[in-house]
């Protein structure tokens, strides 16, 4: 069991560390151009580090697609449960929609991943991040507004760069080794600037609504437990494939969902301010919980 916990502190306290000096950063009342920073990570970021995985590594198609399709499901399975539990308790729906639904699969998820499983967890945990770009700019400012942000979603470069690279592994096209190179750095940009935006971000929000913020995070738990469950039965993954979709279920709720509220409900940015910091911070439990006796 020693080994096992000393195993799971090496890979959550890296995350911290990279969190906290973000959460110092604003601290200290420095600047930090978080929609820069965004535009940075999905134009040439996430590129960078889905190709860098995906090329000139044993990557096996069929088993991409599986997950790419299992991540769909995913977040299907999200907002068809967490539909039905507003629903059925007769909450605000445009209100708690989007916060419960969406997982921070990048942030956290992405990096918890990476650390966990390595190449792996980058190759397939970045599989949800796409997925989720696409539910991010349509399905939750669709319920929250109204409003349809298909441009957003399929003019993400990040979408093509996996459809580039699938081209190229299935046609064998070998890139020259400079290329290959600058993917190399410049996909290793991503995950430590997610991790101090994280920290960041964090800082930003003011906590409120605790009694909410507490009772919601547990709910969006127990969901993100039942949809593993159900994605692990549907699925014959094993090994770092089955850990990478249960962490992926498990993750808090995606800070990005605070946009959509701040823009189109400001009057209930409040409460969905203390469900994100308490299911983020909550995490820090959760998660090592899961690496140890789950994953």
């Amino acid at each position: 069991m020693l080994p096992l916990f000393h195993n799971v502190i090496e890979v959550i306290f890296p995350i911290l560390i990279a969190a906290f000096v973000g959460y110092l950063f604003a601290m200290c009342k420095q600047q930090l151009d978080i929609k820069m920073i965004s535009k940075l990570m999905s134009h040439i970021g996430y590129p960078a580090l889905i190709l860098a995985h995906m090329l000139g590594q044993d990557v096996e198609i069929n088993k991409l697609l599986e997950m790419i399709f299992a991540a769909f499901l995913m977040f299907m399975l999200f907002a068809m449960f967490v539909y039905l539990f507003l629903r059925i308790t007769k909450q605000n729906i445009p209100t708690y929609f989007s916060c419960l639904s969406m997982n921070n699969v990048g942030n956290i998820g992405l990096a918890v991943c990476a650390l966990a499983f390595g190449h792996d967890g980058i190759l397939y945990g970045v599989t949800f991040v796409i997925i989720g770009m696409i539910f991010m700019f349509i399905v939750t400012p669709a319920v929250t507004s109204g409003t349809w942000h298909l441009k957003e979603a399929f003019i993400s470069p990040a979408i093509y760069s996996v459809i580039l690279a699938i081209c190229i592994i299935y046609f064998q096209i070998q890139l020259p080794k400079p290329i290959t190179s600058s993917l190399q750095i410049l996909g290793g940009m991503p995950i430590p600037l997610m991790l101090i935006t994280l920290g960041y971000s964090l800082a930003q929000i003011k906590l409120s609504n605790i009694k909410i913020g507490i009772i919601f995070s547990i709910i969006h738990l127990l969901i993100g437990a039942l949809v593993a469950v159900i994605l692990t039965s549907l699925f014959n993954f094993e090994g770092n494939m089955r850990g990478i979709l249960i962490l992926q279920c498990m993750m808090p709720t995606a800070i990005n969902t605070y946009l959509w509220i701040s823009i189109f409900r400001p009057q209930d940015a409040s409460q969905i301010s203390g469900i994100i910091f308490i299911s983020t911070i909550l995490s820090i439990i959760t998660l090592p919980l899961v690496l140890t006796y789950w994953v």
